[in-house]
């Protein structure tokens, strides 16, 4: 059948969207056309959520999803070489029922190699009634937790490096509201999605109202966070 999502995003393209995200994209529905969309619409964020949830083949078979290592490879390196400053997200899953520690290396070498900007990692948690809580091989609770550790310390100096990246860049803020403890505005910019995703805080001369789009010349980081100071509109009278 038609997969109408790249004629849906062209539709919304000719609405008055500044930004559209694009969330939860299934790793083997990502079409070449939904690709060439993303790539040549302004509007739509070059940031998409894909959930991989692991990468080992075996594992992602008990899941019944495909894809493996190999496959999640060539996705990324095919939308990062088409989609220039593409910002990935994807969740992780470990401590799956018979997860070896073979396949956990499998997953940390991965995540390694491919360097993706923004990874939430979660620890199986069986529930009752399900397919998975009565599969065999069962992991310990301290397992799952290392690993989750592991996971999220790697991922750590993944986002540290992307962010000292920006550094003494200017990015599109998207203003969402003054932040009393900090004294300073509070945005996200295209990479950081709501509630996920880390924030900038920045000073301005002039009063920003939430909604409101600014330029923000990045100054620092903390954790997931950007620092900045927005850069002053000026006017021709201005420059003269």
């Amino acid at each position: 059948h038609k997969r109408l999502l790249p004629e849906l995003l062209r539709a919304l393209c000719n609405m008055r969207f500044r930004w559209i995200r694009l969330h939860y994209l299934y790793p083997d529905q990502i079409t070449d056309e939904l690709i060439d969309v993303i790539a040549s619409e302004p509007q739509i964020v070059k940031y998409l959520d894909i959930p991989l949830q692991h990468v080992s083949e075996r594992i992602l078979r008990a899941m019944h999803r495909p894809g493996g290592t190999a496959a999640f490879t060539a996705l990324i390196e095919k939308l990062r070489a088409r989609i220039p400053g593409l910002v990935l997200r994807t969740s992780l899953i470990v401590g799956l029922p018979g997860e070896t520690e073979e396949e956990f290396a499998e997953l940390c070498a991965f995540l390694q190699q491919m360097r993706i900007e923004r990874v939430g990692v979660f620890e199986f948690s069986p529930e009752e009634g399900t397919e998975a809580a009565a599969l065999p091989g069962q992991i310990d609770a301290a397992v799952k937790q290392n690993r989750r550790l592991i996971v999220e310390e790697l991922q750590s100096g993944v986002m540290d490096e992307y962010n000292i990246d920006r550094h003494r860049t200017e990015m599109t803020v998207l203003c969402e509201g003054f932040d009393e403890e900090q004294q300073r505005y509070i945005g996200r910019t295209y990479a950081d999605s709501i509630e996920v995703d880390g924030h900038v805080y920045f000073e301005s001369e002039q009063a920003v109202q939430p909604g409101e789009f600014v330029t923000v010349f990045i100054t620092d980081s903390f954790g997931p966070d950007l620092t900045g100071v927005r850069k002053e509109e000026t006017t021709d009278d201005d420059s003269q």
